[in-house]
């Protein structure tokens, strides 16, 4: 992903070290000036390489990588609002005799913001696949669950969080729930987003052999009334482990990171999306903790965290992510999903993940154009 962007990028930071660096007010790394970081994501051509050309202005080294900065001044704000979509016909023989992963995104899961690790609080832009789920309650619509965009139709979530529940609809692009319009405060700048998409659900899909005691294939699928509009800041599918390395990868003792707003059944809640590091467990590991005498304890599922550290600091049907090579681009993939875990957040014993590794042809067999 943004193959050409990083190329681009790169060529500039040559130039910037032949030609020198501009003075400016408004300097800043490329990815917080809004207008620059559309044009580097939606708009790859000559023109915006001469945009930045011109608004060069430094580097700066962020999460131990030299970043380009910009003036952001110099790039004119485009307009993100999507254009609608013909519809496609004989959708039938458009797809027949190709492989189903042509329909998830070769783009997905960019690794693009200003990141804390170790903290709290997501960034703005952060984690652009989030998404709530809405249920009908006696109170009125409630979020309850997450889940992650896979393509412009579909989210990945839990089973738990759609079997015997009125699904009211799903919420993408969101921060900070309390806040129509969300904003991010930096030095000598202010960075804000208030596109929201609220959609109906067509189709809920759990899987056939979901069983919620002992908790097994916790992975289900919801289809979008309509299609989701990935051309915004703030919405971008995540990646899946597609490929034979990709499913193959050995997640023991390996950080993985975990999102969400903490919406759980047993209704701790935070408005502002989070952000949480876990270590994943060895199966062995996990056996401890879990049904010591049931050998399929830890069938395709694994176990993650550590004291004060759980996915009660996300939502079930969230995702657990790692940094990965997804087409020769450092990506977020997505290899957990938030299951079950201990009654008691945050103590020592880890929560437990759908591995999404298990499920990918599941999940390609139950996805359609």
């Amino acid at each position: 992903m943004f193959k050409k962007i990083f190329f681009c990028l790169l060529v500039l930071y040559t130039c910037n070290l032949v030609y020198g660096e501009r003075n400016c007010n408004d300097c800043q790394i490329y990815y917080s000036c809004k207008a620059a970081f559309d044009h580097a994501r939606l708009r790859q051509n000559d023109e915006t390489k001469k945009l930045f050309q011109k608004a060069l202005c430094g580097t700066e080294i962020d999460d131990g990588e030299s970043v380009i900065k910009v003036c952001c001044s110099d790039f004119p704000s485009l307009d993100t609002r999507p254009t609608p979509t013909p519809p496609i016909k004989n959708i039938e023989n458009r797809w027949a005799g190709m492989s189903k992963e042509t329909l998830l995104p070769d783009r997905c899961g960019s690794i693009l913001g200003n990141r804390i690790f170790g903290g709290r609080k997501a960034k703005l832009y952060e984690f652009p696949w989030m998404v709530l789920i809405s249920y009908t309650t006696r109170e009125g619509p409630q979020f309850q669950c997450g889940g992650t965009i896979i393509n412009s139709k579909y989210v990945l979530t839990a089973a738990h969080c759609v079997v015997d529940k009125k699904i009211a609809g799903v919420r993408i692009g969101e921060f900070d729930i309390n806040s129509d319009r969300d904003c991010e405060y930096e030095p000598d700048k202010v960075i804000c987003e208030d596109h929201i998409q609220d959609m109906y659900v067509t189709d809920i899909i759990p899987h056939e052999n979901y069983q919620r005691s002992p908790t097994a294939n916790d992975i289900a699928l919801l289809r979008v009334d309509g299609e989701i509009f990935l051309n915004y800041t703030n919405v971008e599918p995540i990646c899946l482990p597609l490929t034979s390395e990709l499913r193959s990868k050995r997640l023991d003792h390996k950080n993985g990171t975990v999102a969400g707003w903490g919406y759980t059944e047993t209704g701790r809640e935070s408005a502002i999306l989070l952000r949480v590091e876990v270590p994943v467990k060895s199966d062995a590991e996990c056996k401890g903790y879990y049904n010591r005498n049931n050998r399929d304890a830890v069938k395709k599922q694994f176990c993650a965290g550590e004291l004060k550290k759980d996915s009660c600091n996300g939502d079930s049907g969230g995702p657990l992510m790692m940094k990965a090579n997804y087409n020769d681009v450092n990506s977020y993939v997505q290899y957990g999903i938030v299951s079950h875990g201990p009654m008691q957040c945050g103590s020592s014993f880890p929560g437990v993940y759908t591995d999404v590794r298990e499920y990918v042809d599941w999940i390609l067999n139950n996805i359609k154009e």
